[in-house]
């Protein structure tokens, strides 16, 4: 038996304070429990347990040790995960995309991706922004394909950004609105109108501090996503400024209008958020340069 399994035996019976109970949770003899700790005493030099009647008690090495043997045993686990990880990710591409992306933008992309890696399981994770940040601090991808906002100060110290391509968020009103016959509106017009906003805590700050820059009084109402929005607009629930990519085919069948504002653009950003010093595989490199050479003519 080696020393990281002899360690573990140490943890069980500092725990259980007891050689019967460890020897009964390892489905072991007793005298193997024996065995372990003296071989663990003689390696260390040490004296590690002592024995008060029928229990076990650390001495001051054995709780130095213990501390210790606690730590190694979280880091051999931590060592498992991200091995199966990276196994996990050699026999299926994970790619963790936001919904926007994911929802308008992506059909292109895995057709052509599929031409670059024909044989190349891929796995599709597509989350809000919120959820992709937390993706990253729990250390499940190194690299997503997402919005991309100067103001989130976690994304801004930890990790590197290429921005893809930039897109005009635009004014939408229903066809039967006042306003959708204007070709062209100013910030006053918008006063009193409810705007539509997503869930995205950073795109409805976007919206609202440029509205508030320029004085205009509006109503809010958060809605879940994109689509929700949509379809509002068309009922004649508000009004909404919805990035170009994701009201496309409703202005080309005329089931939305668009006009622009004087002196009001609001403009986001997207693209890969790639961890600092992260390693990315081969078929890992191969996508991002296939989404990029895409995304860029967009």
């Amino acid at each position: 038996m080696n020393t990281l399994e002899k360690m573990e035996t140490f943890i069980v019976l500092a725990e259980c304070g007891s050689f019967t109970e460890s020897a009964k949770r390892l489905f072991c003899s007793q005298p193997t429990i024996s065995h372990h700790i003296q071989q663990l005493e003689e390696l260390f030099e040490s004296p590690l347990v002592q024995r008060s009647g029928k229990q076990v008690q650390l001495t001051r090495q054995g709780e130095i040790l213990l501390r210790y043997a606690k730590q190694i045993s979280n880091l051999v686990e931590e060592v498992a995960v991200e091995l199966k990880r990276i196994s996990e990710q050699e026999r299926v591409l994970s790619v963790y995309v936001s919904n926007y992306i994911a929802g308008y933008f992506f059909s292109d992309i895995l057709n052509e991706f599929h031409t670059i890696l024909p044989h190349k399981p891929l796995e599709i994770n597509t989350y809000c922004y919120s959820d992709l940040i937390r993706c990253f601090q729990e250390g499940r991808t190194h690299y997503a394909l997402m919005p991309i906002y100067p103001e989130d100060d976690y994304i801004r110290k930890n990790f590197e950004t290429s921005v893809l391509f930039e897109e005009e968020l635009l004014l939408i009103l229903p066809v039967d609105h006042p306003l959708a016959k204007r070709r062209l509106l100013y910030a006053r017009d918008l006063h009193n109108e409810t705007v539509l906003l997503p869930k995205s805590e950073y795109l409805q700050q976007y919206v609202i501090n440029h509205l508030s820059s320029r004085q205009v009084k509006t109503r809010f109402l958060q809605m879940s996503n994109f689509e929700t929005i949509k379809q509002a607009v068309k009922s004649r629930h508000g009004i909404a400024f919805l990035p170009s990519g994701a009201v496309k085919e409703e202005l080309k069948r005329g089931e939305l209008v668009n006009v622009p504002v004087s002196s009001l653009q609001i403009r986001r950003q997207n693209g890969f958020v790639f961890r600092k010093n992260a390693e990315l595989s081969q078929a890992d490199r191969a996508f991002c340069q296939n989404v990029e050479q895409y995304l860029r003519t967009v």
